[in-house]
């Protein structure tokens, strides 16, 4: 379930005119769904910069813009159901992420192999209850389970058809309560130690007010 187009790594992405279509894919990935890609992308940065051994970050910025792309294919009366999703109705919600990739092989004559890491596998849990493969642990690629993170805080602080936004700190306590089970246990202690970074990151990706700070209680 990985791209069929030969894929290139970080080394072989130099800032050129060759990968213009890429960065404008991503430039305009980012700004749909409400800004949703570019707000992930802002909080994967942030957690790549306060990872120890991580190099470069483009690419993860270029993977978390472009994570939900296959989204974009999903039916809106699916996408933006203002109720708990039927069980139909979720199997076709999680087709997002092979759509994307697919996506990302019909439009672009190369796919980092990176991108759609991230593409494909930021559901993928850490005790392996994710999809649509179901790795776990270090078998999850690093840049997946960063983008994995940054998703997961947005998704719950960000105002939905079927939810209000969540508070910030019902979202860390939430953080907290997948260790281990959705997240790296080393990765999310990281998210925590940086937290404040973090919401500032999301603000700065272009909606500073669209994290609230009032309590509220997550629907069934």
């Amino acid at each position: 379930m990985t791209p069929t187009r030969p894929s290139v790594t970080a080394a072989d992405l130099p800032p050129g005119p060759e990968h213009r279509q890429l960065r404008a894919l991503a430039n305009k990935v980012g700004l749909d769904l409400d800004g949703h890609g570019n707000r992930v992308a802002g909080m994967a940065q942030a957690l790549g910069h306060a990872h120890q051994g991580l190099g470069s970050t483009a690419l993860l910025t270029l993977g978390a813009q472009l994570h939900d792309i296959g989204k974009l294919h999903i039916p809106i009366e699916v996408l933006d159901a203002p109720r708990r999703l039927t069980p139909a109705e979720w199997a076709i919600m999680r087709l997002h992420t092979v759509l994307g990739v697919e996506v990302l092989c019909r439009t672009l004559e190369e796919v980092p192999q990176d991108i759609a890491d991230c593409v494909l596998l930021h559901h993928e849990h850490w005790d392996g209850s994710g999809y649509p493969i179901g790795l776990s642990g270090a078998s999850i690629p690093l840049l997946a389970q960063l983008v994995a993170i940054a998703d997961f805080i947005d998704a719950l602080a960000s105002p939905r058809a079927y939810k209000a936004a969540v508070a910030p700190d019902l979202i860390r306590s939430l953080v907290i309560r997948a260790r281990g089970v959705k997240f790296d246990p080393i990765l999310t202690d990281l998210a925590l130690r940086i937290w404040p970074q973090l919401l500032r990151a999301r603000a700065q990706a272009g909606l500073p007010h669209a994290v609230t700070m009032e309590h509220t209680i997550l629907k069934p």
